[in-house]
């Protein structure tokens, strides 16, 4: 079952972003006058660096810079899809996302030391219900079945047409964490031109260890 939420979360990060224009004040994220804010953004990243640091063994671990970019990622989709699905009738079921009893304690055994349990609950819910939005919008764009085949590409599909609707949602993601506002990849390692270099660099020196990938 870990591997499967895994797995979940690292194909939400790779999401594609496409933003423009300036985040209200203090916020991670806006997406249609909806704010995304950094406590909630910081709470998904630590959530984001326990499930995935386990995945990291044996290569270099992700920073917190990235983790937080991936999180926010997952955040804003996530408002998008739950759109998208509202105007398209795409309805998925609390079944295909929410985490059963049986579940919830495989994660608490998996996690001994989580103080936050909770925070891992929903992320890995919120991952698996973007998951299934972008596989039924793919699905619907593409008259196919999702197959263990097909699935991939009918989930491409699907991760564009959310990115697609990005702009008409008015995303904007704040400057500091340096993505394209065209193409929202990484303007650089450390963040944003328009910050100082150090910037993101130096939050995993000073957050506490809980909230350091690193």
């Amino acid at each position: 079952m870990l591997t499967r939420v895994r797995a979940a979360v690292l194909v939400v990060a790779g999401l594609t972003l496409a933003a423009c224009g300036n985040t209200h004040p203090g916020a991670a994220a806006v997406v249609d006058n909806q704010t995304i804010s950094m406590k909630s953004l910081d709470k998904a990243a630590e959530a984001y660096c326990t499930l995935t640091l386990p995945s990291a063994q044996g290569a270099t671990p992700p920073s917190n810079a990235d983790m937080r970019r991936q999180a926010l990622t997952m955040l804003v989709s996530l408002i998008v899809a739950r759109k998208i699905a509202e105007e398209e009738g795409i309805t998925p079921q609390p079944g295909d996302y929410e985490l059963s009893a049986t579940e919830e304690d495989q994660v608490a055994e998996a996690f001994p030391k989580e103080k936050d349990l909770d925070e891992l609950h929903k992320l890995i819910e919120q991952s698996r219900e973007l998951s299934a939005i972008t596989l039924n919008l793919g699905e619907k764009r593409t008259g196919q079945k999702p197959t263990p085949e097909n699935e991939a590409q009918i989930g491409a599909v699907g991760e564009a047409e959310i990115t697609k609707a990005f702009k008409a949602n008015g995303v904007e993601f704040a400057p500091r964490f340096g993505l394209s506002n065209s193409t929202a990849e990484p303007i650089a390692s450390t963040g944003s031109l328009s910050v100082a270099p150090t910037d993101l660099g130096e939050e995993d020196k000073n957050l506490p260890a809980t909230q350091r990938c690193t």
